[in-house]
């Protein structure tokens, strides 16, 4: 083979060009030293800055490491994006792993903050319980085969309205729970109630899920869930003067979302889980009240003298399809037939009646606010109370107006 013959073709890279001279003096086909090659290579590659001979079969053998490590074949084009492709997959398991390592740490973060908070709220509930403790003072006992379902919902404490239907603000929210728990205690006396059961169905607070909401609020939202944690715990403990015993159970409504975009939220990341971990601190000196954690996410789930009731807030569901929405839910996932459903979010009071399940839809404490009143929707404010016995279940329902 001649000089001219060893010659670089056109077209030919200088990979591919020292690639196939070392391989035609590996195979035999060309008998030169690798100093008499590289004088062919840098005379066609090199000639202002020429390589050793050194240089040149060290670049051929890590081609040919390359070219058994990964199996590249003899296609250089190919060998080339198989080699970016294998450097971008690389580069997206680094972004993994770099998105992964953000995320906990954002977890750590969050915990260490609701940590933090769960703290403080222990150590405030303890300072006030030395001030103003919470216990109840009336131990009397009825023989009844009666219990009692008080239902809170939607108080919407720190929203501002002012419409020719209603007026709300946190010193008319304060004089509706006062008169609500005056009424409550009245009935229960009247049906010599021994268990009481009160369901928080969310929305205790006004929030800022929209800018309507920041606009026509009193208070930052932590002020809210603050001032109305309190205006609960207190409701609870008079309740309990009128009962022997008290069961709180909640559930978390859509306004103290902590994600204002609906889109964007989770569910159940919401700020109106603090409010059991206050009363529980508040109301720990009452051995009459119980604080009930539920087991069922945004579900809350009583058994009453036998009777199976679920209790949700109701943003997600339409009020005529919740009985046998939420009866499919219990039986597939806990085994439960449903009796009774309570909600709330829809502002106005409503019953209906569907394959044996009753559903009760409760009236807000707050009323009309200014976008239920430039729609034309209209209902008094009110809460529920619901007396159960062993016989028949829901034996009558006072709708408190408030």
């Amino acid at each position: 083979m001649s000089v001219i013959d060893l010659g670089r073709k056109a077209g030919e890279t200088e990979w591919e060009y020292i690639r196939r001279l070392g391989e035609a003096k590996q195979s035999g086909l060309i008998d030169m030293t690798w100093q008499e090659l590289a004088n062919v290579l840098n005379n066609n590659l090199r000639k202002d800055n020429p390589w050793t001979e050194s240089a040149y079969r060290k670049k051929y053998a890590s081609m040919k490491t390359v070219e058994n490590e990964f199996g590249i074949g003899k296609d250089t084009q190919v060998q080339i994006e198989e080699l970016k492709n294998l450097k971008e997959e690389i580069q997206k398991e680094k972004r993994k792993l770099f998105d992964q390592r953000r995320e906990y740490n954002k977890l750590l973060t969050s915990d260490a903050r609701a940590e933090h908070l769960t703290d403080y709220m222990i150590d405030a509930a303890d300072r006030l319980n030395e001030t103003y403790p919470l216990l109840s003072v009336n131990n009397t006992k009825y023989c009844s085969n009666r219990e009692a379902v008080l239902c809170f919902s939607d108080w919407h404490y720190g929203m501002v309205t002012d419409n020719i239907w209603n007026t709300y603000n946190t010193d008319i929210c304060k004089q509706r729970v006062e008169k609500c728990v005056s009424y409550a205690q009245e009935y229960l006396a009247r049906n010599e109630v021994n268990v009481l059961h009160i369901v928080l169905l969310g929305d205790a607070a006004h929030g800022a899920c929209h800018v309507s909401c920041r606009v026509k609020s009193e208070e930052d939202t932590c002020d809210q869930i603050m001032n109305v944690s309190e205006i609960l715990a207190q409701a609870i403990n008079k309740l309990s003067d009128s009962v022997y015993e008290v069961h709180v159970h909640s559930c978390y409504g859509n306004h103290l979302r902590t994600v204002q975009n609906k889109n964007e939220s989770v569910h159940s990341d919401n700020m109106e889980k603090i409010i059991p971990w206050w009363l529980e601190q508040r109301l720990k000196a009452n051995t009459k009240v119980t604080i009930e954690y539920s087991q069922y996410k945004e579900f809350t789930y009583l058994d009453v003298l036998g009777w199976n009731v679920c209790c949700v807030h109701g943003d997600n569901f339409n009020f005529k399809d919740i009985g046998p929405t939420v009866n499919n839910i219990f039986t597939k996932l806990y085994g439960r037939n449903i009796d009774y459903t309570i909600s709330g979010d829809k502002h106005h009071l409503e019953e209906f009646g569907q394959y044996g399940i009753e559903s009760i839809l409760v009236r807000s404490l707050c009323g009309t606010d200014d976008y239920a009143a430039e729609k034309h929707l209209y209902d008094k404010p009110g809460q529920t109370l619901i007396i159960f016995n062993d016989e028949y279940g829901r034996e009558c329902t006072y709708h408190i107006p408030l």
